[in-house]
């Protein structure tokens, strides 16, 4: 069993803007597929829309929307954090802090968010007044994640952050080595119980005891060869999952790796980079691919039970499971609808007014989008 190497790291890294179809500006990226005029355009239903909400139009960072009971909390690279009612779309309060690195987090009584010049600020999800904000080892590189009484963020020096949610009192901290070269942004540390599993930008994961900050086992799930830097990149930029006490580990040039939680066994591994993530049911894992391939994958084994390349090059979005289909957003703001079984193209809708963050919320058998613009769709099937 491999131990996570944990150690303070004073290496400056190069962060490499975005991957996959997330970079802004222009690129020598291969067209993206056309949507076909015989397509479905009609099968996603818009529920509301709301703007204004500020602006992410330069940045390829991730942006994730928090919720709790029926309100949403969105935050825009800008420095503006909003509430929104998930019933109506109708804006509650909005704030500005410091730009922003980070989406947002919230435990219900307060809304955390991660700012560029290295804080982390909490606010009240009452109003959106700040109540307190504490420094940080360097800018955010994940949205924060709460674990019970504590909120846990990561940042670029490689630094795992742990605070009290209530009075930002620092409770534990771990420096993780980091790479010379990495990209942009990268995988929040996911609860598990009372543990923790953190991703790293050298293809490792570490399992660790949420209330203490002590290692459990750490795993290589990455590494890739090549003769450059950003050939031997081992980001991992999406979030894992976990399911049935098995880590799907998604790496972003190399492929999904499944890791049990119980051992740090590596069971299987996959060869095709995943950048924006991926979901999962009884049987399988839903995957989008660097290249903007949709797959299916065996939770057993990993092999792959079909793969679809009818959206190839649209930069998708994470896939989520709606009403037993697959619903992606690309970055030209269209939602996707495919056959769970087949990976069959369904139905096309244009929803965005630009193309969407990585992220997706699921919100009962509905899904939140949002856009570079600042603005964000409820939408159904």
């Amino acid at each position: 069993m491999n131990k996570l190497k944990i150690s303070a790291v004073l290496v400056a890294t190069l962060a490499v803007t975005g991957c996959s179809g997330f970079f802004v500006g222009k690129t020598n990226a291969p067209t993206p597929t056309p949507i076909s005029e015989n397509t479905n355009k009609n099968l996603v239903r818009t529920s509301w829309s709301v703007s204004g909400l500020g602006n992410s139009d330069e940045t390829s960072l991730r942006f994730n929307v928090a919720h709790s009971g029926n309100t949403l909390y969105v935050a825009n690279a800008n420095g503006s954090v909003s509430s929104v009612d998930a019933t109506s779309g109708k804006k509650g309060w909005a704030t500005k802090v410091d730009e922003l690195y980070t989406g947002t987090a919230t435990n219900g009584n307060l809304v955390f968010v991660g700012t560029k010049t290295g804080e982390l600020v909490a606010l009240s999800s009452a109003n959106g007044s700040k109540v307190w904000s504490t420094k940080l080892y360097g800018a955010p590189t994940t949205t924060p994640v709460i674990a019970g009484s504590r909120v846990i963020i990561r940042t670029m020096g490689g630094a795992v952050e742990t605070f009290d949610a209530q009075t930002g009192e620092k409770s534990w901290a771990y420096m993780v080595q980091v790479p010379e070269v990495s990209l942009r942004g990268g995988a929040a540390p996911v609860v598990v119980g009372q543990n923790l599993l953190v991703p790293t930008d050298l293809g490792l994961i570490g399992y660790l005891n949420a209330e203490t900050g002590a290692v459990i086992w750490g795993q290589k799930v990455s590494n890739p060869r090549g003769g450059t830097e950003m050939a031997r990149l081992a980001d991992i930029d999406a979030e894992p999952v976990i399911d049935n006490n098995v880590a799907y580990v998604p790496v972003a040039r190399t492929g999904v790796a499944a890791v049990s939680l119980q051992n740090a066994r590596k069971l299987w591994e996959t060869k095709s980079g995943v950048y924006s993530g991926l979901t999962v049911d009884a049987s399988r894992l839903y995957v989008a691919y660097d290249n903007g391939n949709i797959g299916a994958l065996s939770k057993r084994d990993g092999k792959v039970e079909w793969e679809s390349n009818a959206l190839f090059a649209r930069h998708l979005t994470r896939p989520v499971l709606i009403n037993e289909r697959i619903v992606v957003g690309d970055n030209e703001g269209y939602v996707h609808v495919l056959d769970k079984n087949s990976g069959q193209l369904l139905g096309s809708t244009k929803v965005g007014k630009s193309g969407f963050m990585p992220d997706v919320l699921t919100l009962a058998g509905s899904a939140v989008f949002q856009d570079h613009s600042g603005n964000v769709y409820r939408i159904s099937i």
